[in-house]
């Protein structure tokens, strides 16, 4: 059975996400980066970004508090919006956005889940 990185990388791929390599930061921490995700709904449906979703080790038991965000214009500037988004700068480098959410996945489908919470988030901005 495949946890981490692997795991997440095998899922998203079986998912049908096409376009998903593995990128490691300068702490170490692993990403699974989907070039081409268009964000399927809310005020910036439609666009096209790079997105990272960190994956602990032990994923999908763990999970971590954030996506990272590559788009060129910014979808927003960094800062704090309460109960919308938290935007701050990514360890992926200066092109990219960190922004912080709490994501708890039940055992199922965690994968799918968390997919569904990303769109959740581009929804409600």
């Amino acid at each position: 059975m495949k946890i981490g990185i692997e795991r997440l990388l095998h899922d998203l791929s079986g998912m049908g996400y096409g376009d998903v390599e593995r990128c490691d930061d300068h702490t170490g921490v692993s990403y699974a980066v989907m070039k081409g995700f268009e964000i399927p709904a809310g005020t910036f449906a439609g666009r096209i970004i790079d997105l990272a979703v960190p994956a602990p080790p032990n994923f999908p038991q763990g999970v971590t508090s954030s996506i990272h965000i590559k788009a060129s214009p910014i979808l927003v500037t960094q800062g704090m919006v309460t109960g919308i988004r938290n935007v701050l700068p990514s360890n992926l480098g200066i092109e990219w956005q960190y922004w912080s959410y709490n994501f708890v996945l039940p055992p199922g489908n965690p994968t799918a889940e968390l997919i569904t919470k990303i769109n959740e988030i581009f929804r409600r901005n």
